[in-house]
């Protein structure tokens, strides 16, 4: 046999063999998935207190991870990153597909990627769990020594929004073709954000006197179990740190500058029969050093309709601002000499 016929036979059997289709996960196992994010999102994306303000700033998910587990042994059987995006009459979707045999599971998926807020456990159905870490070092400088580990509690990062959705069980048939997981009502998942956010808003009187003003509350969740939809974990309470911006200045009769501090925060949850102190801590605008340091109590706040219906955080009482020593008035600063606190987050 001459070469060419033999290197003409070794051709056509490469041919056939890489022409040959072979796909990479069996249709029998594989399923489509489609997850809704409700974006209705009170103080963020609606329901604000006060249309004039400016919004908090929000981002869409992009990736969102789906994980399959075992109910009786808590083992992940299977998970996916879904990155494809769409959008229709009911809103804004991710999909993909997710690879796993027939049987019965427990389905979670969240939204991956956030840079605030952490996942913990993540091997694990039951005791997957969102938490933030506590506030960087940079922070420290603005943090009343009254304030620091009080009560054993952490003073910790807002966390960011979290989507997710649960079902549990959910039962995959055997199936020849690629078939659609669904919910307990047939329909496709629909993801909401595991942490609140709250409008808060304290009237001061002196603002010309305020160079930096950041808060904490305390008597918040530090973490939230994912599996469950409305279970807090108790064992961790924190205090939440966020910054304030401010609105309405005007000046009163006194000569002084009367404005609204405001801000949203984000929270896994108000611990229950946990008292919730607002501190707020002033920084003047003089550069001795000095600052003032005010503390509210408002876990009766908690129970009014504003903030069950609206969580809305609005705080009756005045704080009147009391001057550094040694001032002579007449300092009414512009945005400009307002401090905004910035650094970097701990991952």
């Amino acid at each position: 046999m001459s070469n060419i016929k033999i290197l003409a036979i070794f051709a056509m059997v490469f041919t056939m063999v890489s022409c040959h289709h072979r796909p990479l996960q069996d249709p029998s196992n594989l399923h489509y998935v489609r997850i809704y994010l409700d974006e209705q999102i009170q103080n963020v994306t609606c329901g604000f207190y006060n249309e004039k303000l400016p919004r908090p700033e929000y981002s869409r998910p992009t990736v969102m991870r789906v994980v399959l587990a075992d109910p009786e042994t808590d083992v992940i059987v299977s998970e996916r990153f879904l990155q494809n995006r769409g959008s229709d009459s009911r809103g804004n979707y991710i999909d993909g597909y997710i690879s796993a045999p027939g049987g019965n599971y427990n389905l979670l998926t969240y939204s991956f990627g956030s840079a605030v807020t952490q996942v913990r456990n993540e091997r694990s159905f039951y005791r997957m769990e969102a938490y933030t870490n506590v506030i960087s070092d940079h922070y420290l400088q603005y943090i009343p020594s009254s304030r620091l580990d009080v009560d054993n509690s952490r003073i910790v990062t807002s966390p960011e929004h979290l989507f997710h959705e649960v079902a549990e069980p959910i039962t995959i048939k055997p199936n020849v073709d690629v078939d659609t997981l669904r919910n307990a009502n047939g329909d496709y998942f629909t993801a909401h954000s595991l942490v609140h956010s709250y409008y808060l808003q304290v009237r001061v009187r002196g603002f010309e006197w305020i160079r930096t003003a950041v808060s904490m509350l305390s008597g918040m969740a530090g973490s939230k179990i994912m599996h469950e939809h409305e279970y807090i974990e108790m064992a961790e309470p924190v205090q939440v740190f966020f910054t304030m911006n401010y609105a309405d200045k005007e000046r009163t009769r006194d000569s002084s500058t009367s404005a609204t501090l405001y801000t949203t925060f984000n929270t896994f949850g108000k611990l229950p029969d946990v008292p919730s102190i607002y501190t707020l801590n002033i920084e003047f605008v003089r550069s001795d050093g000095t600052s003032q340091v005010e503390q509210i109590d408002i876990t009766h706040l908690f129970d009014t309709p504003a903030a069950r219906d609206h969580r809305w955080l609005i705080i009756e009482d005045e704080i009147v601002i009391t001057p550094p020593q040694g001032s002579s008035g007449g300092m009414s600063p512009g945005v400009d000499v307002w401090t905004d606190v910035e650094a970097d987050v701990q991952i």
